[in-house]
């Protein structure tokens, strides 16, 4: 008897009706402490502007959203308007599966074609899954960014990483 496949992932545009689900993983992934500096969840509304549209996606497993990822502008400079930071979170119960991949090289593939020339990104250096899906994705370390901001009252450092397409 043959196994059966894994089930499929979907990967699509993130409609404001996916909000709530987006901002449940968000507040996961704001709680442990390794993904963001945040503490706090935004408003749909100041999530919204600061994103870029056409480059949010979310991830769907049997019509349930296990994950998402998106691009905000580097810099609000004109010089920099082809320079973007990504983001991805993937909810805690389908970690390790490929979702987070999946999300990152969508977000990739799209940018390129909007003719992005680089996205970048800063990750907590406890956060080992987050550093290895980005240098599978092809992300290189251009350095560390030590005691860069507070979290929490605790000074942390970033590991700033880039992808040139």
């Amino acid at each position: 008897m043959l196994a059966a496949a894994p089930p499929t992932v979907e990967v699509r545009a993130l409609l404001p009706e996916d909000w709530s689900a987006v901002a449940d993983i968000y507040w996961d992934g704001m709680r442990n402490g390794l993904a963001t500096f945040e503490t706090e969840l935004p408003s749909w509304e100041a999530w919204d502007a600061a994103h870029l549209p056409g480059h949010r996606l979310v991830a769907e497993l049997y019509d349930e959203v296990v994950g998402w990822a998106a691009l905000s502008p580097a810099s609000k400079r004109r010089c920099y308007f082809g320079v973007v930071e990504n983001t991805v979170y993937v909810a805690r119960h389908v970690q390790g599966r490929g979702v987070g991949g999946q999300l990152l090289r969508a977000l990739i593939d799209g940018a390129r074609a909007a003719g992005i020339w680089m996205i970048q990104t800063s990750i907590f250096p406890e956060n080992h899954t987050s550093l290895a899906l980005h240098e599978r994705c092809g992300f290189r370390v251009v350095g560390v960014r030590e005691r860069i901001a507070k979290r929490d009252g605790i000074w942390r450092d970033t590991i700033f990483l880039e992808k040139r397409l």
